[in-house]
């Protein structure tokens, strides 16, 4: 068994470009995103956590610097899960939804997408990951 207390929980958090909710810094929905997830790490006892935010960013393209950095580190052994809130934040290109799966797998990741109730410690809910993100995709 994993002991997730001792590696780096990714907590990743997007908004997409034009929010205009914003008091100053960082957009309210970025602030609420990191709330949400930093209390779901919490009950969860994952208590290593780091941000990784791309605010005011498009899903379109993966290119976005903290999805970069995440996927970097993921690729150097520093994180043990990486926890979304939703597949929204992700990408909308569901092949490359498939392609981050996949280095997750390979680099023995576990990955949560809380409100699609994905959790890759169920393969069954992984499997279905790039579907879901397919039906969230808008025209």
């Amino acid at each position: 068994m994993i002991e997730y207390h001792n590696i780096i929980t990714a907590l990743y958090s997007r908004l997409s470009v034009g929010d205009e909710d914003r008091d100053g810094g960082e957009s309210n929905s970025i602030v609420n995103q990191k709330a949400f997830l930093e209390r779901y790490a919490r009950d969860k006892k994952l208590i290593n956590i780091r941000h990784y935010i791309d605010d005011d960013e498009s899903g379109r393209f993966f290119d976005r610097s903290a999805y970069t950095q995440m996927i970097s580190d993921v690729e150097q052994g520093k994180i043990g899960i990486v926890i979304m809130k939703d597949m929204t934040r992700w990408e909308r290109d569901y092949l490359q939804v498939g392609n981050a799966v996949e280095i997750f797998r390979r680099n023995n990741v576990r990955f949560i997408a809380i409100n699609n109730g994905i959790d890759s410690i169920d393969q069954n809910t992984l499997e279905f990951a790039p579907f879901i993100n397919i039906m969230s995709v808008r025209p």
